[in-house]
C-alpha cells in the first residue's frame, strides 16, 4: 500500500509518525512538502519571528494522548540545547517557543522511522502538490518538477492558509509594500522602522505574537489594533482545576441560545465550588463535535454571527505573560484596540493612510501608519484559496466546501466529499479543513486524536485490500 500525505506541518507529520510506528511491510508513505524549511513543522512551528510561544504550557502538548508529558519529558532531555530560548530549569507549566515544539515533532518522526517495519518505506518529497486525480482504484498525485507519484491512498493535510484580502475598494493597496498578506513571516516586521506606527488588522493570538515580536526588536511606535469586536484572547491560568463532566440538556443542542444559555449557567455553578469558567470550557471540549453537528444549519450560522467572537476569545487564550505585556502596552499608550471596521486603504509616502469606521459610530476616520499587516486569521473558504491544489480539487469536483464555508465537506471519518455528494475512497483530511464537521478541529489536542485514528483507518483498509487480492 503507498499512501502519499500532502502537508508536512502537524497534521501531515503526525499522520506518518502513527504510520511508521504501526504499519507492515511492504507500506510506502510519501510526506509531501516543497519548503525544506517547513518539513516537520509546517507554519505554526516555523515561523522566525522573534516572540512566538506556545498558547497552552508543556504540560499540555505531548503529541500522543496515552503519554500526557511526552513532550515536557523530551524538553527536559533537551533543555541545555535551548539555553537561549528558554528559562533553565523548565518548568511543566512554562509556555515553549513555537520552534522548540517543531524540534520535538521532527525528532519523534525520525524515532519512528527509525523503527518502522522491515520493508517499510518512507519518502520525503520536496515538491508543491499541484493536482491528485483518480488512477484506477487509487490516485495519481503531479507535483512541481514534472515529478508524478501514484497512491492508494491521499490524506490531504494542508493546515491554515494565509488570511483572506480586506474587503475593501482599493484593491490596488494589496500591491503596495506597507502591506503584508501573511502575518507568520518574520518578513513583514524587517525593514520597520523604531517609532514607525503600524495597523494589525485582527485582535487573535497571531496579533499578539507580533505584538510580542514588536517589542523583542525594540519596537517603540505606536501600534494600532483593529477588529470588529475589538476583542483579545483571555489570559490562559495554569491553576485551573479540571471540573467534573456536564450533564448537557437537550436545549444546548438545539440552539445557539439554548446552548449559550447552557455554558452561562454552568459556570455560575462552576464559579460556586471554587472552578471558574476556564474549567467548564476545558471540559465541554470533547463534546463540541456533536454539539456543533447536532445544531441545525440556522442555529449555526447565528453562532457563528453572534456567539463565535466571544467563543474564541475564551477558548483560545495567551500566556498570562502576554497578557500582562498588552495591558502594559494599553497603559502607556503604545497600544491601541479599537473595536471597527476597516473601510478602505491607501497608500501615502511611503506608509498608508486607514479609512475606519469604529462599533456602532456612523463617523469615519483616518489612521495613518507605515504598515498594515492582515491578522484576520486563516482563510476558511476554500472557494478562495489560490492553492493550485485546492483549485484543482474543486474544479475537478474531487473536494466540495462545507455548506458554511469553513473547509471542506467531509464524512464523519474525515473522507473527502465530492462534488456529487459521494464519499471519495482513499481521499482523506483532517485538521483544519474539518472545522466544517468539527468546528474544534485546529489544536494539537483535536489533532492528536484525528492522526492517530487516520493512520489506524489507512493500515486497516490497507490489510483488507490485501487479503481480498490474496483470495483472488
Amino acid at each position: 500500500m503507498t499512501i502519499a500525505i500532502i502537508g508536512a506541518g502537524l497534521s501531515g507529520t503526525l499522520t506518518a509518525i502513527h504510520l511508521l510506528k504501526n504499519a507492515a511491510s511492504g507500506t510506502t508513505v510519501y510526506l509531501i512538502e516543497p519548503d525544506r524549511y517547513r518539513m516537520n513543522r509546517g507554519v505554526a512551528y516555523s515561523s522566525q519571528l522573534p516572540f512566538q510561544p506556545l498558547n497552552v504550557p508543556a504540560s499540555a502538548m505531548s503529541l500522543f494522548a496515552d503519554e500526557p508529558l511526552d513532550f515536557f519529558n523530551w524538553l527536559e532531555k533537551y533543555a541545555h540545547l535551548y539555553q537561549r530560548q528558554i528559562s533553565l530549569p523548565v518548568q511543566s507549566t512554562d509556555f515553549i517557543p513555537r520552534t522548540v515544539f517543531g524540534d520535538y515533532l521532527k525528532a519523534r518522526l525520525l524515532e519512528a522511522e527509525a523503527g518502522a517495519a522491515k520493508g517499510v518505506s518512507f519518502v520525503r518529497v520536496y515538491e508543491e502538490a499541484l493536482s491528485v486525480s483518480r488512477q484506477g482504484r487509487g490516485f495519481a498525485v503531479s507535483c512541481s518538477n514534472q515529478l508524478n507519484l501514484s497512491a492508494n491512498k491521499v490524506v490531504l493535510a494542508v493546515g491554515n492558509f494565509p488570511p483572506a484580502p480586506l474587503p475593501i475598494p482599493n484593491q490596488s493597496f494589496y500591491k503596495s509594500p506597507c502591506y503584508v498578506a501573511s502575518p507568520w513571516s518574520a518578513k513583514g516586521l524587517r525593514g520597520l522602522q523604531a517609532q514607525e506606527p503600524l495597523l494589525l488588522i485582527g485582535s487573535s493570538l497571531t496579533m499578539v505574537d507580533l505584538v510580542g515580536s514588536l517589542q523583542a526588536q525594540g519596537h517603540k511606535g505606536k501600534v494600532y489594533v483593529v477588529s470588529r469586536h475589538g476583542l483579545l484572547p483571555q489570559p490562559f491560568d495554569v491553576s485551573t482545576r479540571p471540573c467534573p463532566n456536564l450533564a448537557i440538556p437537550a436545549a444546548a443542542y438545539l440552539s445557539a441560545l439554548g446552548l449559550l444559555r447552557f455554558v452561562r449557567e454552568e459556570i455560575k455553578r462552576a464559579e460556586a465550588t471554587g472552578y471558574t469558567w476556564r474549567s467548564v470550557l476545558d471540559a465541554l471540549r470533547d463534546d463540541v463535535p456533536v454539539l456543533w453537528q447536532s445544531l441545525p444549519l440556522k442555529e449555526k450560522k447565528i453562532f457563528l454571527r453572534h456567539v463565535r467572537p466571544y467563543w474564541e476569545v475564551h477558548r483560545h487564550r495567551m500566556p498570562a505573560a502576554s497578557a500582562a505585556l498588552l495591558q502594559e502596552l494599553q497603559k502607556n499608550g503604545q497600544l491601541e484596540v479599537i473595536a471597527a471596521a476597516v473601510v478602505d486603504v491607501h497608500e501615502k509616502g511611503n506608509g498608508a493612510r486607514v479609512t475606519i469606521r469604529r462599533r456602532h459610530h456612523k463617523a469615519t476616520e483616518e489612521i495613518e501608519v507605515g504598515r498594515v499587516i492582515n491578522c484576520t486569521g486563516p482563510q476558511c473558504d476554500y472557494t478562495q484559496v489560490i492553492a493550485p491544489l485546492v483549485q484543482q480539487l474543486l474544479a475537478d469536483g474531487l473536494a466540495q466546501p462545507d455548506v458554511l464555508y469553513l473547509g471542506l465537506k467531509t464524512t464523519p471519518s474525515g473522507k473527502l466529499v465530492d462534488a456529487a455528494g459521494k464519499s471519495v475512497r482513499g481521499a482523506f483530511t483532517l485538521g483544519p479543513p474539518r472545522k466544517g464537521m468539527l468546528y474544534e478541529s485546529t489544536a494539537l489536542r483535536e489533532i492528536r486524536q484525528q492522526a492517530k485514528a487516520l493512520a489506524f483507518r489507512l493500515i486497516r483498509e490497507g490489510k483488507a485490500t490485501l487479503e481480498i487480492a490474496e483470495k483472488s
